[in-house]
C-alpha cells in the first residue's frame, strides 16, 4: 500500500477520533448545541462553495437532486446532527463515538429494504445482531457513562444514526446524480441556514460563549471534521476495497475513549468496553460479507 494512503487514512482516522472530544468540551465551555452545528455548516458550505466555484460545477436541478439536496439537509444534518450535538452533551465523548461507529449497521439493514443488490444474509444479520446487543449493553451501562440523563443521550444518538442513514441509503441508489461536492454545498447551505433559524427561536436565553477554545473548536471541527476529513474519505473508495474502508468505524472510539478518560476522566465499565466492543465489530464485520441477491 502507498504511503501517501496510509498517511491520509491514519490522518482520517486521527482526525475522527479527535473530533469528539473537541464536540464535547465545546459543549461544555458553553456553546449552545443547535447554534454550534449552525455554523459548522454555514463555514463549511462556503468553503464547498469556493471549490465549487474553482471546478466550475454546475448544480443539477431536476426532482431527484433535489430529493437528495433536501434529504441531506433535514434528515442527516438538520436533524441528525442537532441530535448528536444535544446528546453528547449527556454522555462521555466516547460513547458518541462508539454509537456512531454502528452507523454501516443501520445503513446496511435500510439498504436490504431499498438496494436490490444489498439484500441481508443470515451472516449480515448476525453482525447486525452483534452490533445491537453492544448497544443495549451500553444503554444497562448508561448510570456510569456521564450524568443524570444519559439514557436519553444514548436514546438521542441512536435516533441520530437511524435517520441519517437514510438519505445515505437514497444517495447510494441515486449516487450517479450528484457529485459529493454539489450534494454537500447544497445541503450544508440549507441545514446552515435552518438551524440558524431553529437555533434564534429556541436558544434565544442561551449566549454563545466566544471563548478562544470555542473559536479553535468551531474551526477545527468545519475545517478538519467535516471539509477535510469528508474530501479524504471519498478519496480513499477510489484506492482502498470496502472491508479495508470500513476499518475507518474502528479506530476513531479507541482514539476518543482514550482522550476521553486522559483529558475528561471518563472510565468506562468493563461490561461498557464490551458493548462497544460490539458495536465496532458489527460495523467492520458487515462489510467483509459479501452481499446476497436472494
Amino acid at each position: 500500500m502507498k504511503l501517501k494512503i496510509i498517511s491520509l487514512y491514519t490522518f482520517l482516522c486521527v482526525i475522527w477520533g479527535t473530533t469528539w472530544i473537541v464536540l464535547k468540551i465545546s459543549l461544555n465551555e458553553g456553546t449552545p448545541p443547535i447554534f454550534g452545528v449552525a455554523v459548522r455548516f454555514i463555514i463549511a458550505a462556503i468553503i464547498l462553495w469556493l471549490i465549487l466555484f474553482y471546478r466550475k460545477e454546475k448544480l443539477p436541478m431536476s426532482k431527484i437532486a433535489w430529493s437528495l439536496y433536501l434529504q441531506f439537509a433535514i434528515f442527516n444534518f438538520v436533524i441528525s446532527y442537532s441530535l448528536t450535538y444535544i446528546s453528547t452533551q449527556f454522555v462521555f465523548s466516547s460513547v458518541s463515538s462508539v454509537m456512531w461507529a454502528g452507523f454501516p449497521l443501520v445503513v446496511a439493514f435500510i439498504s436490504h429494504f431499498m438496494l436490490a443488490d444489498e439484500k441481508l444474509s443470515f451472516q449480515k444479520m448476525g453482525t447486525i445482531s452483534i452490533g445491537t446487543t453492544g448497544a443495549l449493553i451500553l444503554l444497562r451501562e448508561s448510570s456510569g457513562l456521564g450524568g443524570d440523563n444519559v439514557p436519553l443521550g444514548i436514546a438521542g444518538l441512536a435516533l441520530a444514526v437511524l435517520v441519517a442513514a437514510w438519505p445515505n441509503v437514497y444517495l447510494k441508489k441515486h449516487h450517479k446524480i450528484l457529485s459529493t461536492v454539489q450534494l454537500n454545498v447544497v445541503s450544508q447551505t440549507i441545514a446552515g441556514i435552518l438551524l440558524m433559524i431553529i437555533s434564534f427561536i429556541f436558544e434565544a436565553d442561551m449566549t454563545m460563549n466566544w471563548s478562544p477554545y470555542n473559536i479553535f473548536a468551531i474551526g477545527y471541527l468545519t475545517v478538519f471534521g467535516t471539509v477535510i476529513t469528508w474530501l479524504i474519505y471519498v478519496w480513499l473508495f477510489s484506492h482502498l476495497t470496502m472491508p479495508q474502508i470500513s476499518y475507518v468505524a474502528f479506530f476513531p472510539p479507541v482514539i476518543a475513549t482514550t482522550l476521553g478518560w486522559i483529558f475528561l476522566n471518563e472510565v468506562l465499565t468493563l461490561s461498557a468496553i464490551i458493548g462497544a466492543s460490539m458495536i465496532v465489530s458489527g460495523a467492520v464485520l458487515i462489510h467483509w460479507i459479501k452481499p446476497s441477491k436472494s
